[in-house]
């Protein structure tokens, strides 16, 4: 009975995951594609329509006056994903479909300290209103292992927080919490690069309480054994002190050229990245970091470098994906219909 099970949650991955486009298909397209025999795609095909994950367009008369095939379709307005990204003092949300399309955007200002109960009472006017959400994804700019913030700057109340175990059993649905580059990270490749190129990518934030890294590599985003890759505001940036330091004493007789640079070389002789994309805010200058990279490492080795203007719109991309992944994978496994 498990293996058949298990069996079967693989068929309803492949089918769905032959659909996912929102484009049209015939169940014989989907078993074509997914190479699965027509009646076990057929049977699936069947339970995904009783549970309203997909859409059954009516069939009409062909130019022979036979009946053409039905035709199907996912539903991206199946269910929504209410997405949360916590700054000081406010609280933006964004609510997105299946098709990662927006539905809505709101955004709350705090007074005060950001709290769980701030988190969960503005969550619960979105979830009251929208009763089509199923799944949350927080994004917090601190380090995050398991779903708990253990290290965050300028949000007392929410250090050492379990915070997607509290929103799980909360609303009794799928929820990530997400540290702000990992987020960042994953907008970013999934928005620019193939799934099939293996490259090395770093992004480099300088935020207001100093710089995060996040990176790709081999096309995949790394977060380190409990989610504190890319802290690098601890490391030094000389005798006396750290990056992170320096940002909370609002960059005062910094050279942002030396202050980036060396975020930069250490980036590079870690994991050798072909591209690092620097986001800047603050209206802080663009400054020329591959020359400075080149007074101290090989001329092989230097990576591209770009400045970035797209920080909370990869970010937000990020928790949409995370999101409406959570709800994909409900989906993948079988339901009592």
């Amino acid at each position: 009975m498990a293996f058949s099970s298990i069996a079967k949650n693989l068929n309803r991955y492949s089918i769905i995951q032959s659909i996912n486009d929102f484009d049209i298909y015939t169940k014989q397209d989907i078993s074509r594609n997914t190479k699965l025999s027509f009646p076990t795609t057929s049977k699936i095909v069947d339970e995904l329509v009783a549970e309203n994950v997909i859409h059954t367009l009516s069939g009409k008369r062909n130019d022979t006056g036979g009946r053409k095939a039905y035709e199907y379709q996912l539903d991206k307005e199946y269910a929504h994903s209410l997405c949360m990204i916590i700054e000081p003092n406010r609280i933006k949300t964004i609510i997105t479909n299946m098709a990662l399309e927006k539905k809505d955007a709101a955004e709350k200002v705090v007074d005060g300290d950001v709290t769980i109960q701030t988190i969960l009472s503005f969550a619960q006017e979105h979830y009251v209103r929208n009763p089509k959400i199923r799944s949350f994804a927080v994004g917090v700019p601190g380090a995050v292992h398991k779903g708990k913030i253990f290290l965050i700057d300028g949000f007392k109340k929410l250090q050492n927080c379990e915070l997607q175990n509290i929103i799980r059993q909360t609303f009794h649905i799928p929820a990530v919490v997400l540290n702000n580059m990992n987020a960042l990270i994953s907008g970013f490749g999934k928005k620019s690069f193939d799934n099939s190129v293996r490259e090395n990518i770093a992004c480099i934030h300088i935020g207001e309480n100093g710089p995060g890294c996040s990176c790709l590599v081999n096309g995949a985003p790394v977060s380190g054994f409990c989610g504190f890759q890319g802290e690098i505001g601890f490391n030094l940036f000389d005798s006396t002190r750290t990056f992170r330091e320096i940002a909370l004493n609002d960059y005062q007789n910094v050279n942002m050229q030396d202050y980036i640079g060396r975020l930069a070389v250490q980036i590079i002789t870690m994991i050798n990245p072909h591209q690092i994309m620097i986001y800047l805010t603050r209206n802080m200058p663009e400054t020329d970091i591959k020359e400075y990279c080149m007074q101290y490492l090989p001329r092989e080795v230097i990576p591209q470098f770009a400045y970035l203007h797209t920080y909370e719109a990869d970010y937000t991309a990020g928790l949409m994906a995370a999101g409406i992944e959570l709800i994909f994978s409900t989906i993948y496994q079988i339901h009592d219909i």
